[in-house]
């Protein structure tokens, strides 16, 4: 009952902002946003008992448990209140085109935290995209620069990981979510997106170490390293540098702190 109290304050909360907006593209952009929240809820949960089984991860489908129907919700929330923050900051098709890449990236997020799985279902759509938003703004050498240069930067940093930890880290799943936030960035705001993700990973690793025993990484031999799930630092990195390049007249220092 509370999840269905929050979602529908957050709902009213959303209808009430888009009310107030005077542009009419952001307003109804606003009015999409509330109307999809709770739709979101019940489709990912949908796609989270469902895909993992068409995947072969699952035997058959699995029920969420009231915890992690607590983690989706909060996931659509958070995308929601990021969506808001964009159509407030950026102009409408911008903003719509950035709260694609949100949703992609949240349910990505989503299933590396309850799965323990990115579904090249979901990351596919999501680089292709990120390919077409950079095209239709002029940007298509940046967007494919962005792809290829997180790809090759999360391969390094995943060996780097296997030599130092001696154990197979490398995952095709975790480099293809890298492209696909990459492409979507662009090479400009590679630096940042890199930046702010490597730090909400560390942050995660070290909160998790003092809170609770996170989940077995993936390893080629019987022994297993525990590994945090990497979709959620990389969905909140992503959703961080597309709203700080679209915040207008932000200060050089925010940049170069966020870069550094």
């Amino acid at each position: 009952m509370g999840d269905w109290l929050l979602s529908i304050a957050a709902m009213a909360g959303m209808v009430i902002w888009s009310l107030l907006v005077r542009d009419g593209r952001t307003s109804l952009a606003g009015f999409g946003v509330a109307l999809w929240f709770p739709i979101s809820i019940g489709l990912y949960r949908v796609l989270l008992r469902w895909l993992p089984m068409i995947g072969g991860v699952y035997a058959c489908p699995v029920r969420a448990t009231s915890q992690q129907q607590r983690e989706i919700t909060a996931g659509c929330l958070l995308t929601a209140a990021f969506s808001m923050l964009c159509l407030a900051c950026m102009p409408a098709p911008i903003a719509a085109a950035n709260i694609l890449a949100l949703n992609f990236a949240c349910l990505a997020a989503l299933f590396d935290r309850i799965a323990g799985w990115l579904p090249n279902h979901v990351l596919i759509p999501m680089l292709l995209a990120g390919l077409l938003a950079g095209a239709l703004r002029g940007g298509a050498n940046a967007a494919i620069l962005g792809a290829a240069a997180s790809w090759g930067a999360a391969v390094l940093a995943l060996l780097f990981l296997s030599v130092s930890l001696r154990a197979n880290l490398l995952s095709g799943e975790d480099v293809a979510m890298a492209a696909a936030c990459g492409a979507w960035v662009g090479i400009g705001d590679l630096s940042i997106f890199l930046s702010v993700t490597g730090f909400l990973y560390w942050a995660s690793c070290v909160a998790v170490r003092h809170v609770r025993a996170p989940g077995w990484g993936r390893l080629d031999g019987p022994e297993r390293i525990r590994m945090q799930p990497t979709g959620p630092s990389f969905a909140l990195g992503l959703a961080i540098t597309l709203l700080l390049h679209g915040v207008p007249g932000l200060p050089s220092w925010v940049y170069r702190i966020a870069a550094h």
